[in-house]
């Protein structure tokens, strides 16, 4: 047996210079845990997060008032106490009107923006929402802003209605920057704009050249009696909110003319319509449907046609064996083979128009030049499927019909044309080969037109005092012949060049600066009031049950704070 080696580390020499060896083992001294210093918060940093945490995060006033936040924020900060409710309801007064001066300073330096327009209603309580959009020249970038939130008391006619987008136009000062006001098809806001808005509207008066004379005692007068008169921006109508009334108005009356088709069509969403209403009232009905299928049921809409759309081609993606299952264990109606079929066609001929709504309702990415590529192409892809249908040949008719007679005015606007082809996305090959050279040379006028304005400069621009004899600088500038020669040229050339580029980013538009401005000028407008419908999500979620107490001050200032967070901070 061999015996066991006990092999010993060596120790380590503790001793200092000139002390004697102890003569007991010194343990090495234990390692200090390194501790991390967090940089000490001052309260007026500790004020703007809170304020920001409250704001931006939807969180009620009382928050900063409960003891466990409190105690949190406290121990954050190193002991620092967060702000009370009267202090954060200051701090809010008091960065609201600043926040409101910076997006007017910023609109003062914008040549062209667009407005959108709606009214909400909730707790019995009533507000319009207007929003302001625009695009940086040097970026093409889309910037966005909420003007106002405002409450309604009493009707919402169309004079009420006037008064409160002209207010806020002056306000923001862009009364004369306006290329239109975008609202939903509601007949308060179209009967608004008739009225005060620009004569050139979709449902405008017609021009007459007659003269009348009226007397001016007469006149004068009456406008002594007469109410203020408001000026209203052109107006146009939500693209996405005119195709949801295709989709659900004009849809729902072909489907409902025929006998046959009426039937299934009816008899089909019933019982889509069982499905969900059972997966909306019971959390088992949702959690059967979820372990059946796999999925989560989509319960859609009531205002959103989309929405439905999506649910029905969600239950059509699934088995026939997998749908009757849900059927059973909801204890709702089977679907026939007939409906089925007939849902399936429904899912398949209608998702080009599903995707035009969705396309047209985009904000950052999506301009005024879109609305007549994406109509033509639908009408094109919904012309492609009426050789593929069983049931809804007279459906796809009437969708195609509806969107000529609801768009007619869109689809021969002067200014959705130019739009369009200004983007290098589209150009003219949207346009039938015979209409490309009309359009190519109201581009080259557009151009030119810009390309003579006259110049602001004050420096260049010859001024003359009455009884004065002008300069000779001024009589250079008087008898110049070779200007339109060369602004011609170049906008011809700057045009042809444009249309003959492959390029169909924006940024291609840096080598083309009189297609730029043309670009600036027409598509600054929104194809849809989608955002103004995005600033209401917002307040949907201050304005609570538990919030509804809020003063409407209160409440718009903490709206549009929270839409507005770019242009604010917390001093």
């Amino acid at each position: 047996m061999h015996p066991r080696v006990i092999h010993s580390l060596p120790k380590a020499d503790t001793s200092n210079d000139g002390d004697e060896q102890s003569g007991k083992d010194t343990a090495p001294p234990p390692l200090k845990q390194a501790i991390l210093s967090t940089p000490a918060i001052t309260q007026r940093r500790l004020n703007s997060l809170v304020f920001d945490f409250i704001v931006n995060e939807v969180q009620p006033f009382s928050t900063v008032e409960n003891t466990s936040f409190r105690k949190m924020v406290e121990g954050l900060s190193g002991g620092r106490s967060p702000v009370c409710r009267k202090t954060l309801m200051t701090h809010i007064e008091k960065t609201f009107p600043k926040m409101k001066e910076a997006i007017t300073e910023i609109l003062l330096h914008t040549q062209n923006v667009c407005t959108t327009a709606d009214i909400w209603t909730a707790h019995h309580r009533s507000f319009i929402g207007i929003t302001c959009h625009w695009i940086e020249s040097d970026t093409l970038d889309r910037k966005s802003a909420a003007l106002a939130c405002e409450r309604i008391r009493g009707h919402h006619t169309y004079d009420v209605i006037a008064a409160k987008i002209s207010q806020v136009h002056a306000e923001f000062q862009i009364q004369g920057k306006v290329s239109a006001t975008v609202t939903d098809n509601g007949s308060n806001f179209v009967k608004a704009f008739n009225e005060y808005g620009d004569s050139e509207t979709e449902d405008g008066l017609e021009d007459t050249d007659d003269v009348q004379f009226d007397d001016v005692t007469t006149v004068l007068e009456e406008q002594e009696h007469e109410e203020l008169n408001f000026f209203l921006p052109p107006h146009h109508r939500c693209a996405a909110h005119t195709l949801n009334l295709i989709a659900t108005t004009d849809l729902d009356k072909a489907a409902s003319q025929q006998g046959v088709s009426k039937k299934i069509y009816r008899s089909a969403k019933a019982k889509c319509a069982a499905i969900w209403n059972k997966a909306h009232r019971s959390s088992g009905a949702s959690d059967v449907i979820e372990e059946i299928a796999q999925m989560r049921c989509v319960v859609p809409s009531v205002t959103r046609w989309s929405s439905e759309y999506h649910a029905i081609e969600k239950l059509m993606n699934l088995p026939e064996s997998q749908l009757n299952e849900i059927c059973e264990q909801l204890k709702v109606a089977k679907l026939h083979p007939q409906e089925t079929v007939f849902l399936r066609e429904y899912a398949a001929i209608l998702k080009p128009l599903a995707y035009s709504v969705n396309l047209l309702q985009g904000e950052k990415n999506c301009y005024f030049g879109y609305v007549i590529p994406t109509l033509l192409s639908l009408k094109a892809k919904l012309s492609e499927k009426l050789t593929q249908v069983q049931f809804s040949t007279h459906i796809l008719l009437a969708i195609i019909k509806a969107i000529d007679t609801r768009f007619a005015a869109v689809l021969a606007s002067h200014e959705a044309r130019m739009a369009a082809s200004t983007i290098p996305k589209f150009r003219l090959w949207w346009l039938a080969d015979d209409e490309r050279e009309s359009m190519r040379r109201t581009m080259v006028q557009e151009a030119r037109l810009l390309n003579t304005e006259p110049s602001n400069d004050s420096s260049t621009t010859g001024h003359t005092s009455v009884g004065n004899e002008p300069e000779d600088d001024d009589d250079d500038s008087f008898f110049s012949f070779q200007s339109t020669q060369v602004t011609c040229s170049t906008a011809e050339d700057e045009v042809q060049r444009y249309l003959q580029d492959s390029d169909k980013t924006l940024t291609s538009l840096k080598g083309y600066p009189l297609i730029r401005a043309l670009f600036l000028k027409y598509n600054t407008t929104l194809p849809s009031s989608a955002p103004v419908e995005c600033l209401f999500s917002h307040g949907g979620l201050v304005f609570t049950p538990h919030r509804n107490r809020m003063t409407d001050k209160h409440f718009e200032e903490v709206l549009l704070l929270r839409y507005n967070r770019l242009y604010w901070t917390v001093d």
